[in-house]
């Protein structure tokens, strides 16, 4: 179920907000950049955000950013906020709101706004665990391959680093905290404007933890559907990226069964400017000129129109 958009702005561009309800009754904005009229809108195109994060990622309140960007390319971007981010209210029951039931709720919810709006399949781009997420939700079977145009993920790592979670002490220590605060306060540590709850911290207990395996609370493993996916893939990393590091990404790109995929490793060895980091790789006066342009140029590639 959906709520009627509204009209606003973002710096000089037209936005407008859609509001829509989960299955599991959670309200998720969705802006969708532009006003939709003028020449023919290109195929829809959907931004996932990562952890700590919101639709400013994307798009600055200036309005700069890779969603303006691929707006000028003549796509259709839409910028999903996860459940309790952003314009997507947050209520008293933001400390039980898992990682997974971004996975399992919030994708697919989008998935079938977008596809309702636009009538067309959409392709989705996630960076970090936005990446992770999308890939994820496609292995779980939550959303709909059929619905996908293509797949771009930027430093999309489940497998790697946060190595103080096999520690006990640190993961106790942590456990505590969340436990009485009910989240991460994200803004207090400089780890980005939004934070996170305690039931999507504990995910990543369970994910990256002493006896760690990726699979739903219900015992599914989604590396198994993410054997089977089809969805073109393309995958960035980053030479410099020390919270998501190259070898997870590698892992995770290797795992995905379609045919139809591309890895890029961003650094100086492989001919950019720069060994990139985890946010450079989009938010960069670089990213920009060497990084945009092949997400767009991929998305064009992949579209049938």
């Amino acid at each position: 179920m959906r709520q009627p958009f509204k009209p606003g702005r973002i710096g000089p561009l037209e936005a407008r907000v859609y509001r829509v309800n989960t299955e599991d009754g959670v309200e998720i904005a969705v802006t969708r950049l532009g006003n939709g009229s003028g020449n023919r809108v290109g195929e829809p195109v959907v931004l996932a955000h990562g952890t700590f994060c919101q639709r400013s990622f994307w798009v600055s309140d200036k309005g700069l950013g890779l969603g303006p960007y691929l707006l000028q390319r003549g796509f259709d971007v839409w910028i999903p906020e996860a459940r309790g981010h952003g314009r997507s209210p947050r209520d008293r029951r933001f400390r039980d709101w898992g990682a997974e039931d971004q996975l399992r709720f919030d994708l697919p919810s989008v998935q079938r706004l977008v596809t309702a709006e636009t009538g067309s399949a959409a392709h989705w781009i996630g960076h970090s665990w936005g990446g992770v997420a999308i890939v994820g939700s496609i292995g779980a079977g939550w959303m709909d391959e059929n619905e996908m145009r293509s797949a771009v993920v930027l430093g999309a790592n489940i497998t790697e680093g946060d190595s103080w979670l096999k520690r006990t002490l640190p993961r106790a220590l942590a456990w505590t905290l969340l436990t009485l605060l009910g989240r991460v306060p994200a803004a207090l540590f400089r780890l980005g404007p939004e934070p996170e709850s305690r039931a999507y911290m504990l995910d990543f207990f369970r994910w990256k933890g002493p006896n760690a395996q990726w699979r739903t609370r219900d015992g599914r493993d989604y590396w198994e559907g993410i054997r089977r996916a089809t969805v073109p893939l393309l995958d960035f990393a980053a030479a410099n990226d020390t919270m998501d590091p190259v070898l997870g990404c590698r892992f995770l790109f290797d795992a995905v069964g379609s045919e139809d995929k591309e890895w890029v490793l961003l650094g100086t060895e492989q001919g950019f400017t720069r060994d990139y980091g985890h946010v450079e790789m989009i938010i960069s006066k670089e990213a920009s000129v060497e990084v945009w342009p092949r997400i767009a140029d991929w998305l064009h590639a992949h579209s049938v129109t």
